[in-house]
């Protein structure tokens, strides 16, 4: 009897291997999710009473482009594709303390996902010597629509599109996420804190 619990406690584990697999890992995320919104009064209730007998009182100040900002989010656990943020009410930008992009809102709530940047795709900018040079990024490579161009004559720094919601900014304050040379992307990949911030979607942004 104990061989055939261990047989079909085998097949379940298998099954659920395999339908996670072809489900591009959506199965093992799901339930990730619904834990952690179960988790979250427990969560709460630890950081209270971690509070509440801490004998130091720590005052973070965050800085955002130059400007101070209070309203960080608790980054509560991560993932290979993304962050769960604590109390992600709107979609938008996820940064660090740094400047340095971190990802995109994918689902809001007490429970937050943010997708890394690194995981996700989206047109980026190619600050060459001379000119401004567009591209795709995709699975940690960056493509070049433009026929006319040799990547491999390419190199420079790799920012977001400044056409996408706060690309510019980013750009201005030389906040790269990688560097392209001689047709290969350098990936630069930014620390993710205990406490990230959004940069909410404005109007007219995609």
């Amino acid at each position: 009897m104990k061989i055939n619990y261990l047989a079909l406690t085998f097949l379940i584990i298998m099954t659920l291997f395999v339908l996670d697999v072809f489900t591009q890992n959506s199965l093992s995320n799901t339930i990730h999710s619904v834990l952690s919104s179960l988790a979250l009064p427990l969560y709460d209730s630890k950081v209270f009473l971690e509070n509440y007998f801490e004998k130091n009182v720590i005052i973070v100040q965050i800085r955002i482009f130059g400007n101070s900002k209070q309203n960080e989010l608790e980054v509560l656990s991560e993932d290979l594709n993304g962050i769960y943020v604590r109390n992600l009410k709107k979609r938008g930008i996820i940064i660090n303390d740094r400047d340095e992009l971190i990802g995109f809102v994918e689902k809001t709530g007490s429970v937050g996902y943010v997708t890394k940047w690194w995981q996700s795709e989206f047109p980026v900018t190619i600050e060459s010597t001379s000119l401004s040079i567009v591209g795709y990024y995709k699975r940690y490579r960056i493509t070049i629509p433009d026929p006319t161009i040799v990547p491999e004559k390419i190199s420079g720094k790799v920012f977001m599109s400044e056409y996408l919601p706060y690309g510019k900014i980013l750009k201005n304050f030389n906040r790269a996420i990688g560097e392209f040379k001689n047709g290969n992307f350098i990936i630069s990949i930014p620390r993710i804190p205990k406490s990230v911030i959004l940069l909410e979607s404005y109007e007219g942004a995609k």
